[in-house]
């Protein structure tokens, strides 16, 4: 066993006649990486839910992005024991849901918040949603915030036009545009999904022109992965920053 850091080896060998020689070399064991996050909340409607049943028992879906998220948080940061909370319920809008993310704020205290959500309000809306999926966000942001949660706002996934349950694909773009300049305005860390999706719905957004396919669950969560490692990661030797 080595300890961390550089520890020297010589090694010795002598054969049948005798005869002896040697090498040496050096031994570097590193720290595993960490996160100064080990609990996540990610907050949202039924992209976040990530399984369309009714009602929702299982709290982290097999599958959802939050569970593949963990999967990959678990993998990186295997000296840690990191959970991710799903809290998607399918139907829920932005404009109506600060009380439900207060209370699962409350219950699970987590060090990072993660928000998902403004797709029915644009589709339930149209255009007089977008002010308030904005609005939403925002306050939402800050209460994640006020609890001490480093914050991470995705941008709204692009939708399939013609699809059974894309009713606004032309107000993503726009939306996005004032989410990205509220995120910055605010501080908050902005986890483009948009432009992780090209812009368009393509092979990630399934058949009814709306929620990601396996494929697009894979990208959001892959594309909240690396937010989180810029944002949160600890390097090896490095002293502890604040999350804030």
């Amino acid at each position: 066993m080595f300890a961390v850091g550089s520890t020297a080896v010589l090694c010795l060998t002598t054969d049948a006649q005798q005869r002896t020689d040697s090498c040496s070399f050096s031994i570097t064991v590193e720290p595993p990486v960490r996160s100064s996050a080990t609990t996540f909340t990610a907050f949202g409607d039924s992209i976040t839910e990530g399984l369309a049943l009714a009602p929702l028992l299982i709290p982290n879906p097999p599958g959802s992005y939050p569970a593949i998220l963990q999967s990959l948080l678990a993998a990186r940061y295997a000296a840690q024991t990191l959970v991710v909370y799903d809290e998607g319920i399918g139907g829920r809008k932005v404009v109506e849901d600060l009380p439900r993310l207060r209370t699962a704020l409350t219950a699970e205290h987590p060090d990072a918040l993660l928000l998902l959500e403004g797709a029915n309000d644009l589709n339930d809306f149209g255009a007089a949603g977008i002010s308030g999926v904005v609005a939403g966000l925002q306050s939402m942001i800050r209460e994640g915030r006020s609890r001490a949660a480093t914050v991470f706002v995705g941008t709204l996934l692009p939708q399939r036009p013609g699809g059974a349950k894309a009713f606004a694909p032309a107000l993503i773009a726009p939306t996005n545009d004032r989410i990205r300049a509220m995120a910055m305005a605010e501080a908050a860390t902005l986890v483009d999904l948009y432009a992780a999706f090209g812009g368009v719905a393509g092979t990630l957004i399934g058949d009814d022109g709306l929620h990601p396919n396996a494929e697009g669950k894979q990208k959001i969560a892959e594309t909240f992965f690396d937010a989180i490692r810029s944002r949160l990661e600890i390097a090896p030797g490095s002293p502890r920053r604040s999350r804030h």
